[in-house]
């Protein structure tokens, strides 16, 4: 599986958003690689309707419809065609509880969810939730020249074992080598953000990526 985590680029917003976004689809269903596109809620509807293919949220806050401001609602990225959402990314932290909170609340109106923990530590404990993936990614590593997957990889194949959730290795994911490297870990996937965005061309980027899936069937 391969999660693109769009961030708040330029390049990933608007009119440049369906863009890079538009080989989505054709690279997915020729490979059988699950692609998901994780999005700014604004832009969720958008790359719905246009691309008709998997969005996730970058966010959600765990409060119902309402008097509540500026936050963002999982009724509201859910209606506007979201079937997910990235739950304590590294550029978004939250406490503890309202991780706790957050997975309840997405469970509630029925969209998937992938927490995100930091150390293997906060990996192995947001595992115990009522989740669909857990995800391993050290913010330092994030969009860096070196991925976490060729810096931990005996690690985190030892953590893969400990686990009763699919792994989805984040931080420095850059082609195919590291989504090979990902699959002979035994993880399920890769998150992955700025080295799809600011590729020249992102349907061979997209190729390339799910290459690496391809030498085993788990994506």
């Amino acid at each position: 599986m391969i999660f693109l985590a769009l961030k708040t680029y330029k390049e990933s917003t608007g009119d440049n958003g369906i863009s890079i976004l538009s080989s989505v689809k054709k690279v997915g269903s020729e490979s059988g690689v699950p692609i998901v596109a994780v999005a700014q809620a604004t832009e969720i509807y958008r790359i719905k309707k246009e691309l008709d293919i998997e969005v996730w949220a970058q966010h959600i806050d765990p409060i119902d419809p309402g008097k509540n401001t500026g936050w963002i609602s999982p009724y509201s990225v859910k209606t506007a065609g979201a079937t997910g959402v990235l739950i304590n990314h590294s550029e978004h932290k939250i406490p503890e509880e309202t991780v706790v909170a957050t997975v309840a609340k997405a469970k509630e109106y029925g969209l998937k969810t992938m927490v995100i923990g930091q150390t293997q530590e906060m990996v192995i404990k947001y595992d115990q939730l009522d989740i669909d993936y857990i995800s391993y990614e050290k913010a330092d590593l994030i969009a860096g020249p070196v991925s976490m997957i060729d810096q931990q990889k005996e690690e985190i194949k030892a953590l893969v074992a400990k686990l009763k959730h699919p792994l989805i290795i984040g931080a420095g994911i850059q082609d195919g080598k590291d989504t090979r490297q990902t699959v002979e870990v035994g993880a399920r996937g890769v998150l992955m953000a700025t080295y799809f965005v600011t590729a020249i061309d992102h349907e061979a980027k997209l190729r390339d990526l799910a290459q690496g899936f391809l030498i085993h069937s788990n994506v």
